[in-house]
């Protein structure tokens, strides 16, 4: 046995070498470790701050539940009828429905065998809002000659408006019922209640979102609307697009709002791409897009798409980078200041000229100024700060796509996306309310009902009226 200095002998340092191995792969492990809970923090993090911005609906646990309830009643937790007769008192008008003298079926145009008459009821809202119940006498007839029950017809009863289903609201009611819920973010749940305080009328919340889905289904007539308020969109000068979290059963989605002038279209999507903005405007979009600084929106698929970005976001930008550096030693926060007071003075002179404060001579002057004002700010070299400098070069970017200024060139493009946050508002406010939607169909029939309400709106037109008129 060798025999070291120090008296360690060639024994003792072979010991040492193996705890210090054994001490490394404890190091490693711990390492590795602790890479891993940082990993888990940051996703937990990021999870945290999407919440704050909203972008997934409240109270969620974000899992779902592997064996649901389904929806509905339970049995003891009332009663369970289809909507009754009306008394004999409630009834405002008696209408006797005329016999039919034709059989659809083989053709007899001859007297038919009269076998007895049904009843049939329609409540109706009036001028005045009042309740008015009406109803049918129908006579129902026999064919001699195929033996056909045949009903006698009326403009305001459905074809199979008889037996369990006799009692039906009318078009005017139900289209209140929808604007109730959708212009004014009334919850279906509450609405029956509200009704009955102000109406006496009876009407379960499941009826209310039944009449909902066979109002925007497929093939109907206010999906033929909303087809047509799409190519509109695709067609304007300008739209305006944002989005806010939305929820579908357990998965995470987003409500995409685009917006012109006059028309507004809600659009549900379990993704948050390029591709979805694309399919709202069309594949021929020849219109200015009004956006804020998303990702998405600088996809290569939309390169060939004029934008113009929000210039209140990018003020929010500047404003937060200012007041993270003025708490640090130096006067880094002055970038952030200056940049957002030129964007703030883009705003205002983009007021002055659409409200005759200035003309077209001095908006365009003054418009120069800015432009070069904000050049001097971001063509230079890197600033000392990295806030700073992330904020620069965001901006730079944007500035060399030209998709800053456009509402220079034409002051009927807005400088800012509010209309598009204004228009996702009550949206926010019914994914407070009614915690999303529980499958795709129910996201399909409230975006639908949804974009033509709120278009009927800034149309000023009567959205009970447009409503009513789809339904017929």
């Amino acid at each position: 046995m060798l025999s070291m200095g120090n008296g360690a002998t060639e024994k003792d340092l072979f010991e040492i070498i193996r705890r210090q191995s054994e001490q490394i792969d404890q190091l490693i492990a711990e390492n590795k470790a602790l890479k891993a809970e940082i990993a888990r923090l940051k996703k937990r993090i990021e999870e945290l701050e999407r919440r704050e911005r909203k972008y997934a609906a409240p109270f969620s646990q974000e899992t779902r539940t592997a064996d649901p309830k389904s929806p509905g009643r339970r049995p003891g937790e009332g009663t369970f009828a289809h909507k009754a007769p009306p008394m004999p008192e409630e009834i405002t008008a008696t209408v006797d429905v005329e016999t039919p003298n034709t059989c659809p079926r083989c053709g007899f145009a001859g007297p038919l065998i009269f076998t007895r008459r049904d009843k049939a009821w329609g409540t109706e809202l009036v001028p005045q809002n009042a309740m008015q119940v009406t109803e049918y006498h129908v006579p129902v007839m026999e064919c001699p000659q195929c033996h056909h029950a045949l009903r006698g017809d009326h403009p305001d009863l459905k074809a199979k408006q008889g037996g369990a289903t006799a009692h039906r609201l009318g078009p005017v009611l139900h289209a209140t019922l929808q604007t109730l819920h959708h212009e004014l973010g009334l919850p279906d749940r509450r609405i029956g209640r509200v009704m009955d305080l102000l109406g006496g009328l009876q009407i379960t919340q499941g009826a209310i979102t039944q009449a909902a889905q066979r109002l925007a289904a497929d093939g109907s007539a206010l999906a033929a609307h909303v087809d047509a308020l799409q190519i509109q969109i695709q067609q304007a000068p300008s739209v305006h697009h944002d989005d806010t979290g939305w929820r579908i059963g357990a998965q995470n989605a987003w409500v995409g709002a685009f917006r012109s002038a006059d028309t507004v279209l809600f659009r549900a999507n379990l993704r948050h791409t390029n591709v979805e903005v694309r399919e709202g405007l069309g594949h021929n979009f020849a219109g200015v897009l009004i956006s804020d600084r998303f990702s998405s929106y600088d996809s290569r698929f939309l390169q060939d798409v004029r934008q113009q970005k929000c210039l209140a976001h990018l003020i929010r930008n500047a404003d937060e980078v200012a007041a993270v550096l003025q708490r640090q030693p130096g006067r880094g926060e002055r970038y952030g200041q200056r940049v957002a007071q030129v964007f703030r003075d883009g705003i205002r002179l983009h007021r002055e000229v659409t409200t005759g404060v200035c003309t077209r001579e001095e908006y365009a002057q003054q418009g120069e100024e800015l432009t070069l004002r904000l050049d001097a700010l971001l063509n230079r070299v890197p600033l000392k700060s990295k806030a700073n400098e992330r904020l620069r070069l965001g901006i730079l970017k944007q500035s060399v796509l030209d998709r800053l200024w456009r509402f220079l060139k034409d002051p009927d493009i807005p400088p800012t996306n509010n209309a598009a946050e204004r228009s996702l508002r009550t949206v926010v406010m019914a994914r407070k309310v009614s915690q999303c939607s529980k499958n795709a169909v129910g996201a399909q029939t409230y975006m639908r009902i949804k974009s033509t309400v709120e278009t009927a709106r800034l149309r000023g037109q009567d959205r009970d009226g447009v409503l009513t008129g789809l339904m017929r």
